[in-house]
């Protein structure tokens, strides 16, 4: 979560906090101990006020399951990205990934489990590709992912680490799989 929110309101209420002081030292001559106390009242309802909207800017531009960017901030921004684009004198990647079958993993596993596949395969895509580039979850069991490369071997890195984790990631989920098929058979034969 960043902190802009709070960054602001903090300097905010502490400039005019800092005026009033100011004012009333030059009118009176003098600065009360209340007003003085008042630094600290006003910094924590400053840093209160900034973090609530910290809070709503983050859940705004994020998806709660993934921690991923959701699809109102790639919207939002992608032109941005594609002015950022142009500027650099390179091409814009939009990859989509969509997990098959996802309504089997929910429908014979739970959607417990079912979230965890989304939060693992949010977090490899996160794993695999570059700082610059824009992670989201697209809605559903869809992911986006875009960024920009200068050339095609830097977007056919990208697609190989893309594919060489989601195997092994593929293979992890296999053998959980197979694993708890042997665990409920032998609980069955042993009843």
């Amino acid at each position: 979560m960043k902190f802009i929110g709070r960054t602001i309101a903090i300097s905010i209420i502490m400039f005019f906090h800092t005026s009033y002081l100011i004012y009333y030292f030059y009118r009176d001559g003098r600065i009360d101990i209340p007003d003085i106390l008042g630094y600290p009242l006003f910094f924590c309802i400053a840093y209160w006020a900034g973090k609530q909207y910290d809070k709503a800017t983050f859940f705004s531009e994020k998806d709660p399951l993934t921690n991923l960017y959701n699809r109102r901030f790639v919207m939002y921004s992608f032109d941005k990205i594609l002015a950022l684009t142009d500027r650099s004198n390179s091409k814009l990647f939009i990859m989509v990934i969509d997990c098959d079958n996802f309504k089997e993993i929910n429908d014979i596993y739970g959607h417990s489990k079912g979230d965890l596949v989304l939060k693992t395969i949010g977090e490899a895509l996160v794993k695999t590709t570059r700082k610059s580039d824009v992670v989201s979850r697209w809605g559903g069991d869809e992911f986006l992912i875009n960024g920009q490369y200068k050339d095609d071997s830097g977007l056919q890195i990208i697609h190989q680490r893309l594919s060489e984790e989601f195997r092994n990631l593929y293979e992890l989920i296999k053998l959980a799989d197979e694993e708890m098929y042997n665990h409920k058979w032998k609980k069955k034969e042993s009843q």
